[in-house]
């Protein structure tokens, strides 16, 4: 299946983080009391389409292009985390139970979507892989070209996760793709974009965004979380209104004591057979979730074993309503900026503004982006935020010194000194390389 879309993409390069650099179509100046500046190339095609409409669908039928209906600006609906695909125990493969092979691929069915999916939030987690490797999610079907992006890096042995918003095919799948050594691969529903309500019980919500804004951090408040334990984290003090059904959040583990894995869900009801993060001894780690909110606006989490520190950060929420807020409009993941291009790292307590000079973005609207620091020299952690404003005490990602390591971030755009929107990152310690993907907008 084949699905054509005129859509946001980014002109720059493509290739994955773990493949040679490609330049990119960006030119780094420095600028802002010594703060690295660069801009992207980015265009979005409005050409003979209405104000909403944003684009058709396609199908193949007997070998011809056959145009569907088309789908406004898509809104989303939560769902408690459900597992889909598990290659240990052959879930989504047909009972089959070999880890994913060396540049194979796989087609999972997205089962029980509700009516009028266009896309679908995923946590994806490899576990026991034999290579350095990285893995590509995208739309289902044999003839959808592989994206030149990738969503998770993982290296020998370890369990890494991270969010995915992916298109799912006309017949409601998705591929995931290995392209070194062998490694297993779970997926976790957390949600789904439509763009029509299926009036399935939950009316489809529109995001607001709100931060990055610290809501809960354990060493303040509470202590360790010990194995086996769960809390409930309260948003109604942080702009999160009732009838609110998600949050975007981005939670971190550090100092965890064991192997272990934490899992997000809604309040009132039972923890579901899914992980949110996957956490080794002494290793900060931070995965970019959406979850459903309880009806209190309160949302669980759970650790599983030793004991783990937990650091959560909002970025938006989720809200039926025709006023305010925005739609989510998906795209083939495109790179919109890679550092090691004009090797030119951002500098330690530096930060790298970069800037979209798209006449369809605007300050306000948001970016889902999957960030990938690789080769920083010390321990760090990178900040993403609107440009202009001040840096927040949030951070959306933590490496290690050598490490390549993504995560999924919701970042809202601010505004450059000429008034182009624009992005932050900053660099805590020492030097490090980031790459930016794009995935989607909210506007």
């Amino acid at each position: 299946m084949r699905r054509s879309a005129a859509l946001l993409v980014a002109t720059a390069a493509t290739a994955a983080v773990v493949a040679v650099a490609v330049p990119a179509n960006a030119e780094p100046v420095t600028a802002n009391n010594g703060d690295q500046v660069a801009r992207t190339e980015l265009s979005l095609d409005r050409a003979n389409r209405p104000t909403r409409p944003y684009g058709t669908k396609a199908a193949e039928v007997n070998g011809q292009d056959v145009e569907a209906e088309d789908y406004l600006g898509t809104r989303f609906i939560p769902s408690a985390p459900r597992r889909i695909l598990d290659t240990r125990s052959g879930l989504g493969r047909g009972g089959i139970t070999t880890p994913v092979g060396a540049g194979g691929r796989i087609e999972v069915p997205v089962t029980d979507s509700p009516a009028y999916t266009l896309a679908v939030v995923l946590n994806v987690t490899g576990t026991s892989p034999t290579a350095n490797t990285y893995v590509t999610v995208w739309e289902g079907g044999a003839d959808v070209a592989k994206p030149g992006v990738s969503t998770l890096n993982l290296v020998p042995g370890e369990t890494r996760a991270n969010s995915v918003t992916t298109w799912i095919s006309l017949d409601d799948t998705i591929n995931l793709y290995n392209n070194a050594g062998s490694t297993h691969l779970i997926a976790d529903i957390a949600g789904y974009y439509v763009y029509d309500n299926p009036n399935a019980g939950v009316t489809p919500g529109r995001y607001f965004a709100t931060g990055p804004t610290r809501v809960y951090d354990s060493r303040n408040t509470g202590g360790a979380f010990g194995g086996g334990e769960s809390r409930a984290v309260d948003f109604s003090s942080y702009g999160v209104p009732s009838g609110a059904t998600a949050v975007s959040l981005n939670i971190t583990g550090v100092d965890a004591t064991a192997n272990t894995y934490v899992t997000a869900w809604p309040s009132g009801s039972t923890r579901p057979t899914a992980s949110s993060l996957n956490l080794v001894p002494n290793v900060a780690t931070p995965n970019g979730v959406t979850v459903a909110l309880g009806s209190d606006r309160k949302v669980n989490l759970f650790n599983h074993s030793g004991s783990v520190n937990l650091i959560v950060d909002i970025a938006g929420y989720y809200l039926p309503t025709e006023t305010g807020g925005a739609d989510f409009y998906p795209l083939t993941p495109g790179r919109a900026f890679d550092t090691r291009d004009d090797q030119d790292p951002i500098r330690s307590g530096g930060t790298l503004a970069l800037i979209y000079p798209a006449e369809d973005l605007a300050a306000g609207d948001s970016l889902l982006l999957n960030l990938t620091g690789t080769e920083p020299t010390n321990h760090t952690f990178i900040t993403p935020f609107p440009t202009g404003q001040t840096r927040p005490g949030t951070s959306a990602l933590n490496l290690a010194p050598g490490q390549t390591s993504p995560n999924m971030a919701t970042v809202r755009l601010g505004t450059w000194t000429d008034g182009s929107p624009a992005h932050s990152f900053y660099n805590n310690v020492g030097t490090t390389h980031l790459v930016v993907d794009v995935f989607g907008i909210f506007s």
